[in-house]
């Protein structure tokens, strides 16, 4: 394997695609792909937000959010959401989705998508970078019976949309 030395910034676009999900906090809507994993025990999600967007407005106040799943029949609605502010438009009216109140959070879900995931802030952490980050618990999750994983979307940095993967390898349970 023969390797080059590569700049930084050539290094993030050297990642695999990751989830991208729609938020919503109140009843404004936002597509995000900075969403991981932060915890297990306690169960926490992190999102990160550009501050100079509304939503990122508008979590600063609520303090809570919802991380909605889509499926990649809803690439639409993400390119939508993660392109048109929800300052100038109501995103739920315009693309015809069903708002929920959350059952704990005072954000509205979406009822396509088939997993709805209500957090509470905990703690938001500015490293300085492009992104503020908000650590949410999670206090609620609605799924859909019928939920495969496999219909959910990923986004790679070169701007292109990817389904999930088949599975490759399932690590064996430990015994004992």
């Amino acid at each position: 394997m023969r390797k080059s030395e590569k700049s930084p910034r050539e290094g993030i676009y050297a990642f695999p695609p990751f989830p991208v999900v729609l938020v919503t906090v109140r009843d404004s809507i936002i597509t995000v792909g900075a969403v991981h994993l932060f915890s297990f025990n306690p169960p926490m999600y992190q999102i990160g937000i550009i501050p100079k967007s509304y939503s990122y407005e508008l979590l600063e106040e609520a303090k809570e959010f919802i991380i909605n799943i889509p499926t990649k029949g809803q690439i639409e609605i993400l390119e939508f959401c993660g392109t048109t502010s929800g300052r100038d438009v109501d995103k739920f009216q315009k693309l015809g989705l069903t708002p929920q109140r959350g059952k704990i959070v005072e954000a509205m879900l979406i009822k396509e998508c088939p997993v709805n995931i209500e957090c509470k802030v905990l703690r938001k952490i500015d490293l300085g970078g492009s992104h503020i980050w908000f650590i949410g618990k999670i206090v609620a999750v609605h799924m859909d019976k019928n939920y495969d994983k496999s219909a959910t979307v990923a986004y790679g940095l070169e701007r292109k949309y990817r389904e999930v993967g088949k599975v490759i390898y399932t690590r064996p349970k430990k015994q004992g």
